[in-house]
């Protein structure tokens, strides 16, 4: 199993990061994030976007560290697609992601 965790470590990076964005999003309309301002910006659009950046750092991470050759222990094949899952969970952060740099709607 831990097998398995560590090759999909940056697609599972990648859901854990877009569920919550997602989650933190509609937990802070709820709350009135939005309307609190800290000086030009929402609280809402500093969680979201200090939450994408821890996860984009821990991604950044993992693919550097297998980028690296340090494969935890993983055969030559299993590090490679360990690399590719992590630059996966790393664009799909950075796509799924970019739109909490843009203004916080709360509908």
């Amino acid at each position: 199993m831990a097998l398995v965790m560590r090759v999909l470590a940056g697609l599972l990076l990648w859901a854990a990061g877009f569920t919550i964005l997602y989650g933190l999003h509609g937990l802070g309309c709820a709350v009135g994030w939005a309307d609190v301002r800290l000086g030009p910006v929402s609280l809402l659009s500093v969680v979201l976007v200090g939450t994408w950046l821890a996860f984009l750092a821990l991604a950044l991470l993992s693919a550097l560290l297998l980028w690296r050759g340090d494969g935890f222990g993983q055969s030559g094949f299993l590090r490679r697609v360990g690399l590719i899952s992590a630059l996966a969970g790393l664009g799909g952060l950075i796509f799924t992601g970019a739109p909490v740099l843009l203004p916080a709607h709360c509908l």
